[in-house]
């Protein structure tokens, strides 16, 4: 009989790390295809690996204790860092792969020139692969298909700066630098998560992102807030969607709202269960008024 397929849409665990984890394993990535034969991993590989995963996440699900463990090692709250400890918590407890070393420096004459994030093992073929991982969120400014002009809150990060290291450098690494591999490297790969955050006037993407990328907005503080249910979040959250657990939690003690900064924002409505709870609806990043984007066109 074929194994029916599960989206992580359909599938609600309980604890939230476990949601983070299943996020990070499934959600569709911002970039797929080979470019400079280098495989960016699609949705639906994405998907499929989720589905491989499902038994033991839904057993973590019952006691995340472990998880929990893996996360609490981290000497940083910094999301990139926890996106990789969740990514090598999944190649551990994934059938597909073995995770054989990860942040791996290149080192030579005293210069550090880069670093590798992992090297996994592909079960089925035996090959060697070499997997750069990043996540990232970016606000568009116009013109809207220009990957440049899709900022971090930090607006020295650019999609496009960020698609060109990973390109010509990352996920060359292992390429031009084979002799500091005790593995001889078969393939290289990508995965880039987020979500891209669209201006109230605009929904056109970037050049070269997929199509069910995963999108949020953003507008000046001076718009009006129109939610009784319009909750900031830290960056802890950014990941997995707000349950109806977590939306109550983070009502009862909110974050605090910033004014002289970005902020990131969920917006709930209640479903129509019986009884009826809330869920997540939208992802929406707040501005200063003051807040300017860098004019590079």
């Amino acid at each position: 009989m074929k194994k029916q397929k599960v989206s992580q849409q359909n599938y609600q665990f309980s604890s939230r790390v476990v949601r983070d984890l299943a996020w990070v394993i499934s959600s569709p990535p911002l970039v797929s295809g080979v470019i400079n034969d280098v495989y960016w991993w699609s949705h639906e590989k994405c998907e499929s690996e989720f589905n491989d995963c499902l038994a033991t996440l839904i057993q973590l699900d019952k006691n995340p204790q472990a998880l929990i463990n893996h996360l609490n090692t981290l000497k940083t709250t910094r999301l990139g860092l926890r996106f990789e400890a969740l990514i090598t918590y999944w190649l551990r407890i994934s059938p597909n792969y073995k995770l054989l070393s990860k942040n791996i420096q290149i080192i030579e004459n005293g210069l550090t020139l880069g670093e590798i994030d992992f090297i996994i093992e592909e079960s089925s073929t035996q090959k060697i692969i070499h997997l750069e991982v990043a996540v990232k969120f970016y606000l568009g400014t116009p013109p809207y298909e220009n990957t440049y002009q899709w900022f971090g809150t930090n607006t020295k990060d650019q999609l496009g700066k960020k698609l060109d290291h990973l390109k010509q450098h990352q996920t060359q690494l292992s390429k031009k630098y084979t002799h500091h591999f005790q593995y001889e490297i078969n393939q290289r790969h990508c995965l880039l998560k987020g979500r891209l955050f669209y201006p109230l006037e605009n929904n056109k993407p970037p050049d070269g992102v997929t199509q069910n990328h995963l999108r949020g907005l953003w507008m000046y503080s001076r718009k009006h807030r129109d939610s009784n249910y319009l909750i900031p979040i830290n960056k802890l959250d950014w990941l997995a969607e707000l349950n109806h657990t977590d939306i109550i939690k983070r009502l009862k003690k909110p974050e605090k709202y910033l004014t002289d900064r970005a902020q990131c924002f969920v917006r709930a409505e209640n479903n129509h269960a019986h009884p009826p709870k809330l869920q997540e609806s939208t992802r929406i990043f707040y501005l200063p008024n003051d807040f300017t984007f860098p004019d590079l066109v």
